[in-house]
């Protein structure tokens, strides 16, 4: 009997949930789960998963546009699997705040769609270089803080906590 079969989406427009979401690989393949790691956006057949980790950061206090679109049209298939979804941000959560609530509510409003078994937000990074014309424009007018404030270990913690989850699974 092999294990439960992760597929692991993201969303990322700069790179910083891609990294997210392999350290999340890490950490299941560490506890001897396998998993594909893909682009929502090269997101092929999912029905033979047993479980899905969807990632996106988080802009203007919403899901990337891309993940918000790979709930909606993997809907069918994901109301019946086990999900977790993790987002990240830099902008509405300040560097030391421990309140997540603004990034789990971006979740939230995917509940038309999907229903998580698992959920989190994380700090995120941000540099002002490399970003497109709109971004730039944007975080002129947000201001957010410029450097790394990922919390590796809480990221690994919650791996953990996933990992744990899908290996009760029965599939």
């Amino acid at each position: 009997m092999t294990g439960p079969r992760v597929l692991i989406a993201y969303a990322t427009k700069y790179g910083t949930t891609k990294e997210i979401a392999e350290e999340i690989q890490d950490v299941l393949g560490e506890k001897g789960i396998e998993s594909d790691l893909i682009s929502v956006l090269e997101t092929g057949r999912i029905d033979a998963y047993d479980a899905v980790i969807l990632g996106s950061p988080v802009y203007m206090g919403k899901m990337l546009v891309e993940a918000r679109e790979f709930c909606k049209q993997y809907r069918p298939y994901l109301m019946d699997k086990w999900l977790a979804i993790f987002v990240d941000g830099i902008s509405c959560c300040p560097p030391g705040s421990t309140d997540i609530s603004p990034l789990i509510a971006a979740i939230d409003e995917m509940y038309e769609y999907v229903r998580p078994a698992m959920k989190t937000g994380f700090a995120g990074a941000f540099s002002p270089t490399d970003l497109s014309e709109a971004d730039a424009q944007i975080a002129g007018m947000v201001r957010p803080p410029v450097g790394d404030f990922r919390d590796h270990e809480a990221i690994r913690v919650w791996a953990q906590e996933v990992a744990s989850a899908i290996l009760e699974l029965n599939p």
